[in-house]
């Protein structure tokens, strides 16, 4: 369920920046999930509002809009909801986080550049059309 490799280096990412992680994935919305995460210590201190008909994207602005003193953050998310406008660090989903990506993310975090690493264009298109679809219609 977690692999030990990528949360060690979350831990480095989060070590090197202090930052804290917030919770957008479907994990948060599963009790098993949650379960999971705090077992394997994920260092979560919150998880993001379930908006199902909406794309992780509004549910992510609704928790910074609720936390103001979140002012500079990084997402690291290996599917892109409509998160284009938003600073992506993208793993792809076959390898999770690697330590390019740590090493990235924390140079934007420190404020070092403001560059961001996203899949293709016309990956992140499909992402977000299939994100479209298993949206919760009800």
């Amino acid at each position: 369920m977690v692999d030990k490799r990528l949360l060690a280096r979350l831990q480095k990412l989060l070590d090197r920046t202090g930052a804290k992680v917030v919770l957008s994935s479907t994990w948060r919305l599963d009790p098993v999930g949650l379960f999971a995460a705090k077992h394997w210590a994920v260092p979560f201190i919150d998880v993001c509002p379930d908006k199902p008909r909406s794309p992780r994207r509004k549910e992510i602005l609704d928790w910074l809009s609720d936390h103001p003193k979140a002012a500079h953050y990084a997402i690291i998310d290996d599917e892109d909801d409509e998160l284009d406008e938003l600073p992506l660090f993208q793993p792809s989903a076959q390898t999770g986080i690697t330590m390019d990506i740590v090493k990235a993310a924390e140079k934007y975090l420190n404020g070092e550049t403001d560059k961001t690493m996203r899949a293709s264009a016309v990956v992140r298109l499909g992402q977000n059309i299939h994100s479209l679809f298993k949206r919760n219609k009800s």
